[in-house]
């Protein structure tokens, strides 16, 4: 089989691109502390923007997490929760679904945001949320703009 000069030259291109992706990294990670939890147990989890430049995220206001007994306690998240179902993720529905309070929050590079919360759910389990590049006072979480980034935690269990 032979190859053209451009045939090497699109093969050489593409090759660059795999390894160029490979070593771009997230502008924003999240950390979850411990990687093991008990039900209704505090799960630390921070936000960090390890990029060079700030960030905008939504976050809810009025979510709620459980602390057993039938106690429920306010915890702002900007996270929403999956849990590996056989390896398939589903959402948690949890806290406010209806007239939610969102607010934006802007985290300025090398800084970090903790938002603590508790599960009653038990399983392998992840947190995922979505940002944008830049300072964006004016975001609306309601109705917000195309060009999120998405970003998920490493993965969790809750016994």
């Amino acid at each position: 089989m032979r190859y053209t000069a451009s045939m090497l030259r699109a093969i050489f291109a593409c090759l660059v691109l795999v390894l160029f992706s490979l070593t771009v990294t997230a502008q924003v990670s999240i950390h979850v502390s411990p990687q093991r939890q008990k039900k209704y147990e505090t799960i630390h989890a921070w936000v960090e923007n390890v990029g060079r430049k700030p960030v905008t995220f939504c976050v809810e206001v009025g979510q709620t997490s459980p602390k057993g007994g039938g106690d429920i306690e306010t915890t702002p998240s900007p996270f929403w929760v999956q849990r590996s179902n056989d390896g398939r993720w589903s959402t948690l529905m949890i806290g406010p679904d209806v007239g939610s309070l969102r607010k934006s929050e802007l985290l300025d590079q090398g800084k970090a945001l903790e938002f603590p919360f508790r599960l009653g759910n038990s399983g392998q389990m992840r947190l995922r949320f979505n940002y944008w590049s830049g300072s964006l006072p004016s975001l609306d979480c309601h109705a917000p703009p195309k060009g999120a980034k998405l970003v998920t935690s490493a993965v969790f269990a809750i016994d």
